[in-house]
C-alpha cells in the first residue's frame, strides 16, 4: 500500500468532527459551570449561618451582585445579614456586575482553582461598577483595581459615592463568600508575621537609637541582599500630596534576588538612608514576612527568606483597608511586643466638651482600633485586638490624653518573633 493510500485509509476510519459535536461539548461545559454556579449561590446561604462573624462583617453592607458567566445569569443580594439569590435571571439595578465570558475561566473560578488574588487580576474576569448616572462599564478586574502585579501602579480615576465599606472594590468583594478562599490563600494570615514599629519619641531609645531606626538597622545590616522600590505603590496610586511618593518599600534577604517589580537591587547604605528619611518624614515602618507581597511583587516561591519593609502613611496605605476588612483577614498584622496604648478618660472627655479636640485620633487609626463612645476615645472595646500599637493617635492628640509605652524587653521579643519566621541573612 502506497503512503497516499495508507493516509486515505486511516482518514476513512477516523470519525469526522461535526458542528453538532462542538455544540454538545459546549453544552456539557455550560452545564458543569451552571452546576458550580448554583452551588456557589446555595453555599452563600450556608455561610451566612455558619460563619461566626457574619453579622459583624456584613454591618452596613448592601450589595446587589449580577453574575454573568458566558450565557449563564444569576444574582446575589446582600442586605446586611439578609441574603437572597436568583438563577437564570437578571436583577434590577445591581450595584456590581461580575463574571467572565470564557466558560473555562468561569469553571476555574467557581471550582476554586485560581491560585491567588493577583492571578485572578491577570485574567479576563470582569467587574462592572454602577456609575452615578446609573450606567455600568465592565472592565477587566485588574484594570478596575488600578494595579497589575509586578508593574508600576497607575493613578486611579474612579470616583465613587458609597458608604465606607464600599469605597474600594476589593473591600466590597471581600465580603462576598466566594472570594474568601482565594483571599485566605493570598494573605495566609495564619503564617504571615509582621509588625508596625511606632515612631513615637516618648518610647525612648533602643541601643542608643530611636526604636524604629535601631530595628531597621539591625535587619538591614544582617541582610544578604537588599531590594529598593522606585516608589510607594500606595501613595502613587492615590497621588498622595501629604508624603513623598518616592519613599517606597524595601525587601531584604535572598528572596530579594527573585523580585521582579518596579525597583532594583540596592545597597545597605541606600536602605539605611531611606529608613532615616522615611522615619524623619513621619512614615511608620512595617516589616515582616508577608505572603501577599511576595505574590504581588513576583518573588515566589514563598519560603521564609524575604522580609518586606513598608513606610506607611495614614492617608494612602493599603492597610487602611484593614479597618473595613472582614474578620477572617485580620490575623496577619500584630501589635509590637510590650507596646500599650491607653486613654486618660478624664482628659479626653474634658477636651471633647471644651471643643479642644475634633477626634483626629479616629482619622489616623487605619486599623479600626479606636472609637469614641459617650464622648471618650476607647481602644479595642470588648477585648477586641484591632489596635496595632502604631502610636499615630498619641502623636496627633492635642491634649496628650493618649499615651503609649513599651516594656523594657519589647524590642528584643519582637525581633525574636520576626526572626522565627523570616531569615534575611
Amino acid at each position: 500500500m502506497s503512503k497516499k493510500e495508507e493516509i486515505e485509509s486511516k482518514s476513512k476510519k477516523m470519525p469526522k468532527k461535526t458542528e453538532d459535536d462542538g455544540g454538545v461539548a459546549m453544552q456539557k461545559k455550560e452545564a458543569k459551570v451552571k452546576e458550580l454556579f448554583v452551588k456557589m449561590l446555595e453555599d452563600a446561604a450556608k455561610y451566612a449561618v455558619e460563619y461566626e462573624f457574619y453579622a459583624k462583617d456584613m454591618e452596613d453592607y448592601h450589595e446587589v451582585v449580577q453574575w454573568k458567566f458566558g450565557p449563564i445569569r444569576g444574582y446575589q443580594i446582600f442586605d446586611e445579614t439578609e441574603y437572597s439569590y436568583g438563577i437564570d435571571e437578571e436583577v434590577e439595578d445591581p450595584t456590581l456586575v461580575l463574571g467572565c465570558k470564557d466558560l473555562d475561566l468561569a469553571y476555574q473560578f467557581l471550582n476554586d482553582e485560581i491560585e491567588h488574588w493577583p492571578a485572578l487580576l491577570m485574567t479576563k474576569f470582569f467587574a462592572g461598577i454602577k456609575r452615578p448616572d446609573g450606567t455600568y462599564k465592565e472592565k477587566r478586574i485588574g484594570k478596575v483595581t488600578s494595579f497589575t502585579p509586578g508593574y508600576s501602579p497607575r493613578l486611579s480615576t474612579e470616583k465613587e459615592n458609597a458608604p465606607p465599606k464600599q469605597k474600594k472594590l476589593s473591600s466590597r468583594l471581600l465580603r462576598i463568600p466566594v472570594f474568601r478562599p482565594i483571599m485566605v490563600r493570598t494573605t495566609d494570615p495564619e503564617n504571615s508575621n509582621n509588625v508596625r514599629i511606632p515612631i513615637n519619641e516618648s518610647l525612648g531609645t533602643y541601643e542608643n537609637q530611636s526604636i524604629p531606626l535601631a530595628v531597621l538597622e539591625y535587619f538591614i545590616n544582617k541582610a544578604s541582599d537588599v531590594y529598593i522600590f522606585s516608589m510607594c505603590p500606595c501613595r502613587s496610586m492615590a497621588n498622595c500630596e501629604n508624603y513623598d511618593q518616592s519613599l517606597g518599600c524595601m525587601a531584604l534577604g535572598k528572596g530579594a534576588l527573585r523580585m521582579n517589580t518596579f525597583g532594583r537591587i540596592g545597597t545597605k547604605e541606600e536602605a539605611l538612608e531611606r529608613s532615616r528619611r522615611a522615619v524623619a518624614a513621619g512614615l511608620l515602618p512595617s516589616l515582616g514576612r508577608v505572603k501577599s507581597d511576595t505574590i504581588v511583587y513576583r518573588a515566589l516561591p514563598e519560603q521564609g527568606d524575604l522580609m518586606h519593609i513598608c513606610f506607611c502613611c495614614p492617608c494612602c496605605c493599603v492597610e487602611a483597608g484593614g479597618k473595613d476588612s472582614p474578620e477572617y483577614l485580620k490575623g496577619a498584622a500584630k501589635k509590637m511586643e510590650g507596646v500599650s496604648v491607653t486613654v486618660n478618660k478624664d482628659i479626653c472627655s474634658a477636651a471633647v466638651k471644651e471643643g479642644l479636640c475634633n477626634k483626629q485620633c479616629l482619622d489616623v487609626c487605619i486599623y479600626g482600633g479606636m472609637e469614641v463612645i459617650d464622648g471618650v476615645a476607647v481602644i479595642d472595646r470588648d477585648g477586641e485586638e484591632h489596635c496595632k500599637g502604631c502610636g499615630r493617635c498619641q502623636r496627633i492628640c492635642p491634649t496628650e490624653a493618649i499615651s503609649i509605652t513599651i516594656e523594657e524587653d519589647g524590642v528584643d521579643r519582637m525581633i525574636a518573633r520576626i526572626e522565627s519566621s523570616v531569615d534575611v541573612s
